[in-house]
């Protein structure tokens, strides 16, 4: 048996171009595809029909949609494209009436706001709350002590004795507790309230920021 070891060919013609091959006179394994001599079928027909069957059904399915959306979906698309259009002057109009309007005022919120910041920026006087508190607070008992006095000569009770002389000591301590509450009271609220005027001045200068960026108000 000839078998050769190299063989070289033209492809386009199948012409040998060089071979080289040896003599062989010992056993030989033949290659039949699976080791019998008849030929195995591998495709599985079943399978591939049912997958073409699946295949068509999906397709039927995509044509329906199809339909569907170019019957209903369609039409509403196009239509809400053209209410689109049709608002899209009506809106660029009113923006800019808007945008008018708000310039014609800026001058007037311009002044506004200077003063607003200035009032901010000073605050208010805490002592003067403190002294206005201390001033409400002991207008509140300057008749106190004498209507006390009034009350105990009522009772028989003499202005000179010790239990009078209490009385009255007790009166100075509860005034002197409430003046320094509302004392505390007012300074706590006037530094709150400064406070809060300097956040409502920052937020108020951010924004005039944003607007002198875009072009709406003068620095």
């Amino acid at each position: 048996m000839k078998i050769c070891t190299m063989l070289k060919m033209d492809i386009a013609t199948g012409e040998v171009i060089e071979a080289e091959a040896c003599e062989w006179d010992g056993p030989v394994a033949l290659c039949k595809g699976g080791g019998g001599s008849s030929t195995t079928n591998t495709v599985d027909y079943a399978y591939n029909a049912r997958m073409a069957a699946l295949s068509e059904e999906q397709q039927a399915w995509a044509r329906e949609y199809f339909t569907l959306w170019q019957t209903y979906q369609k039409p509403y698309e196009i239509a809400q494209a053209q209410a689109n259009l049709a608002m899209l002057p009506l809106e660029t109009d009113i923006y800019k009436q808007q945008l008018t309007a708000a310039k014609e005022i800026l001058p007037q919120q311009s002044e506004a706001t200077k003063q607003f910041m200035t009032a901010a920026l000073d605050g208010v006087d805490v002592n003067e709350r403190m002294a206005l508190a201390t001033a409400d607070t002991a207008n509140a008992w300057k008749d106190v002590q004498a209507a006390t006095a009034r009350a105990n000569a009522r009772l028989g009770v003499n202005p000179n004795s010790g239990r009078f002389q209490g009385i009255a000591a007790a009166l100075d301590t509860q005034k002197a507790a409430q003046l320094a509450g509302a004392r505390t009271q007012a300074r706590v609220g006037a530094e709150r309230e400064n406070f809060d005027r300097l956040m409502k001045a920052s937020a108020l200068n951010a924004q005039n920021g944003i607007l002198q960026g875009i072009g709406f108000m003068k620095s």
